[in-house]
């Protein structure tokens, strides 16, 4: 190789090594650094946070226009347990059966504990451990407050019921896991539920009820401050309260949809405002023609 050749060489190879260099890098700490990974709508995220979060969701069905609201917060107060988080949710329904009508209501708060550990390179498996507290309006309600109340289980596509369930006392368990990379989420999680009644047995038939959740989530970063992601929930009675034995689509639920999630720095918060659409594919919310849309605006700090 002559010189000139040696001189070009060195030249390109002096101007390509910072690109090499910050492509191999991690991403610098801060705010954009949790923008990597794709908050789920419905699901548990994987990744413990320190979050304050609204989520707001609008049902739209043939018999009218419901909405579920839901708050979370909570975070990571030990500081040698990073992957170890501690949450609380309170919500509030309205149901409107019709446009001259409707109807507002508090409903079960959700203490829970969330242990996202990473297993291997880009990989966690959540571990999620939950209880509700029983003092939404149950026992002695009107029938319209009782419908108010549970109107949330399908505006919330069936992925919440224990914050509907007015008379019951309800422990969650469930697992998933999660890979991340590039840009790129794919996460998975099942649940349990076991709820025990606690009161209002004139009211609800049975005693205890065991319900099951799954669902998916795959998201991509397709720019900095831009998330795409889409979604599936599937719920199932393993039990057969009396609900299914009088309607058996109420049996299992499934929905389909997806969104757009914001990433927008604000100091040390990285907010995350959302939008997403969510049909369902089978079940009591596909015989009653319901399309959920869903507003979220997510804050990890």
């Amino acid at each position: 190789m002559n010189p000139s050749s040696y001189s070009l060489a060195l030249a390109l190879a002096l101007c390509l090594a910072p690109t090499v260099a910050a492509a191999q890098a991690p991403a610098p700490p801060g705010p954009m650094a949790r923008a990597r990974y794709s908050l789920p709508w419905n699901l548990r995220p994987a990744i413990a946070p320190n979050i304050l979060r609204l989520d707001v969701a609008v049902a739209f069905n043939a018999a009218g226009t419901n909405t579920a609201t839901i708050f979370t917060g909570g975070g990571k107060p030990i500081a040698s347990l990073p992957d170890l988080g501690f949450y609380g949710r309170v919500g509030a329904v309205t149901f409107g059966p019709d446009a001259s009508s409707g109807h507002a209501t508090f409903v079960n708060p959700i203490l829970f504990a969330l242990w996202t550990p990473q297993i291997a390179a880009g990989v966690r498996l959540p571990v999620f451990l939950g209880v509700t507290v029983p003092v939404g309006t149950g026992s002695d309600a009107s029938p319209l407050q009782r419908s108010t109340f549970a109107s949330g289980i399908y505006t919330r596509q069936a992925m919440d019921n224990a914050m509907f369930a007015a008379n019951y006392l309800t422990v969650t368990a469930g697992a998933g896991v999660s890979w991340m990379s590039h840009g790129l989420t794919l996460q998975a999680e099942a649940t349990v539920l076991q709820l025990t009644r606690v009161w209002g047995a004139s009211l609800d038939a049975d005693s205890s009820r065991t319900n099951f959740t799954t669902g998916f989530h795959a998201g991509y970063q397709v720019v900095p401050w831009l998330t795409v992601s889409v979604e599936g929930h599937y719920q199932h009675w393993l039990s057969t309260p009396a609900s299914v034995t009088a309607n058996a689509l109420t049996r299992s639920q499934f929905t389909v949809g997806g969104g757009v999630r914001g990433n927008i720095p604000a100091g040390s918060v990285l907010l995350r405002p959302g939008v997403a659409v969510f049909f369902p594919t089978g079940g009591q919310m596909r015989a009653a023609d319901a399309t959920i849309l869903q507003f979220d605006l997510a804050a990890p700090f």
